[in-house]
């Protein structure tokens, strides 16, 4: 039986308004009426996921893993872990995208800096909703700071951005975490840092098994988490590698599909 829920933010739990559907509020309203936990893992920084998790009424001392399991922490700000990349490896990715002239995003003690405010990061701040800080040269930033980045993310100027992902993949795969939610970010995290290892320490801690666990997701920084839990959850519209892994594609994220997936598996069950 399931008891815990994970839910991506961007493309399953949002619409493409990024709105919460007032079906998926009443689907995990009714969740939690039969006992099962739901939390959120998501991509975003902690602050910028914060407002949705709010709109959902999570308890003060409910967990929700942001930054791709680079940070836990609870609603009410208390930490978990923190788990950022090795300064070594962060400062070299950075080299790496300046000398490409890739937009690059930093995030450190939960704020967002770049080089300089351009399309890409109008885009993304746009998308989020986040505010990001100009720092003219991001190596120093960094470097001078000794600043431990919880996440690199590389905004790409369109969605044919494979190749590039391909290349950090083989480049720095094996000293990080390399993985992409939307079309135009590759994101990089600690090895350590995943929704999955994150999502199967605090199922442990709670004394849960995998099987006990349904997740919801879209992306590839879902894949693992989506392939570990017990019911793993497609929307519709996600990536293929993780239409493929799933055990269940439900409906697209602007149709309610996390709605749809809960109804099936939960309340549906429970009520039966």
């Amino acid at each position: 039986m399931i008891k815990l829920v994970a839910l991506d933010l961007d493309d399953t739990l949002l619409n493409d308004e990024l709105e919460i559907p007032q079906e998926n509020i009443e689907a995990i309203d009714r969740a939690r009426e039969h006992g099962v936990d739901v939390i959120i893992a998501t991509g975003r920084m902690y602050c910028r996921a914060m407002p949705y998790a709010q709109e959902l009424g999570m308890a003060p001392d409910q967990v929700m893993i942001s930054y791709n399991g680079a940070m836990v922490r609870r609603i009410n700000g208390d930490f978990i872990s923190h788990t950022p990349l090795e300064e070594d490896t962060a400062l070299a990715i950075i080299k790496y995208c300046q000398e490409r002239n890739w937009t690059l995003n930093a995030y450190y003690n939960d704020q967002l800096y770049v080089e300089k405010i351009n399309s890409n990061v109008e885009y993304y701040m746009r998308m989020v909703g986040a505010d990001a800080h100009p720092v003219g040269d991001l190596y120093q930033f960094a470097a001078d700071g000794r600043i431990p980045l919880t996440k690199l993310l590389i905004v790409g100027d369109d969605d044919n951005f494979g190749e590039s992902f391909e290349m950090m993949r083989s480049k720095f795969g094996a000293s990080a975490q390399v993985t992409r939610s939307k079309k135009r970010y590759i994101e990089i995290t600690h090895l350590e840092a995943t929704k999955a290892k994150a999502l199967a320490r605090l199922a442990e801690s709670r004394g849960l098994k995998a099987d006990q666990v349904m997740v919801i997701g879209d992306g590839l920084n879902d894949l693992q988490m989506i392939q570990w839990a017990g019911i793993g959850v497609a929307m519709a519209n996600a990536a293929s590698d993780v239409l493929a892994a799933a055990d269940f594609v439900t409906k697209t994220n602007n149709e309610a599909g996390v709605a749809h997936a809960i109804n099936r598996f939960i309340s549906d069950k429970v009520t039966s």
